[in-house]
């Protein structure tokens, strides 16, 4: 047995928008397919038996954008639960992603797995002022070295990076107050 450490730093992105959270997330709903994946992502990617098969189902669910919704989480309900409370902000995560995009990712390092599909967290500004979005650049937690020492391959870095630029788009799209 053996063990290994290696140490990173990532980037933590925060977008402050005075657009209100149920805005925001409708904005995300429709750019993530909400309603056409979730199960539906997880059905294709255990049935799937070719690539064509996978890339025509990808194509599919995400009805033309680079993202298809995955799974969620309303963590201000079981934190008022936990706490007996109901004044915990809004806070919803989300993971979503596209296994087209990972893939030109995963070919290079399968541990860049850890942050595929990535996830970002929305959150109502305890003032009522507007929304908070918050995710770590996937680029910065993806591509980092094996191991200690090592540099990172050149090509897992282009392809986290390509990641990170449609992130930015993506969260860019549903913060922009019109």
């Amino acid at each position: 047995m053996s063990k290994s450490v290696v140490e990173y730093t990532a980037r933590r992105i925060t977008y402050d928008t005075p657009l209100p959270i149920a805005e925001v997330i409708a904005r995300l709903d429709k750019e993530v397919n909400k309603a056409g994946g979730g199960p539906e992502v997880f059905r294709l990617l255990s049935t799937a038996q070719t690539r064509a098969e996978l890339e025509d189902g990808m194509n599919t669910l995400t009805a033309g954008r680079d993202f298809v919704y995955f799974l969620g989480a309303a963590y201000h309900k079981w934190m008022n639960a936990y706490r007996g409370t109901t004044d915990t902000p809004q806070t919803y995560g989300y993971n979503f992603g596209n296994p087209l995009v990972a893939q030109t990712m995963l070919r290079h390092d399968l541990t860049a797995a850890l942050h595929v599909p990535p996830k970002i967290v929305i959150v109502e500004k305890a003032d009522g002022s507007g929304t908070r979005v918050a995710y770590d650049d996937p680029a910065s937690v993806i591509a980092v070295p094996s191991a200690s020492g090592e540099s990172v391959n050149p090509e897992l870095v282009e392809a986290a990076g390509e990641l990170s630029r449609k992130f930015e788009a993506l969260i860019q799209a549903i913060t922009k107050a019109d």
